[in-house]
């Protein structure tokens, strides 16, 4: 028995391109998107007063909050961040970052609870970064 290729003989050209669409991989991913970022202090409690936090990463344009006074300077690598409630509550606010750039890493230096005494251990707590709905 004789198989008959010929009338497929037409597809191969077809079969070449649709195998060179095939991406093998050496591409770069493209980078992160940059934009805002809502922020949230987690921890084993969750009404705070205040917080002393810092932000390290490069492309931070701005630091803001609806529902704290927030204080915010730059340092080396970073950014200084304070963040005060008037009633004890989450500690949310927001990081704009710079196209192209993750959000930063945060560290929890100091932390005030609802008392307004510091906390004596800051074990279980961190901030965690989630992407801002576009307006």
């Amino acid at each position: 028995m004789r198989l008959r290729l010929l009338p497929l003989v037409p597809l191969v050209p077809f079969a070449v391109l649709a195998l060179a669409a095939c991406d093998g991989g050496g591409t770069e991913p493209p980078p992160p998107p940059g934009g805002d970022y809502n922020a949230v202090l987690q921890g084993p409690t969750s009404a705070e007063s205040a917080a002393l936090l810092e932000l390290t990463g490069t492309g931070i344009e701005d630091v803001s909050s609806l529902t704290s006074v927030v204080y915010s300077s730059p340092v080396s690598g970073g950014r200084r961040v304070v963040l005060v409630r008037g009633t004890p509550g989450a500690l949310e606010f927001r990081v704009r970052m710079a196209p192209g750039n993750e959000p930063p890493a945060a560290r929890v230096v100091e932390l005030a609870g609802g008392d307004d005494q510091l906390r004596t251990s800051l074990t279980g707590y961190q901030v965690a970064f989630t992407r801002a709905a576009a307006p």
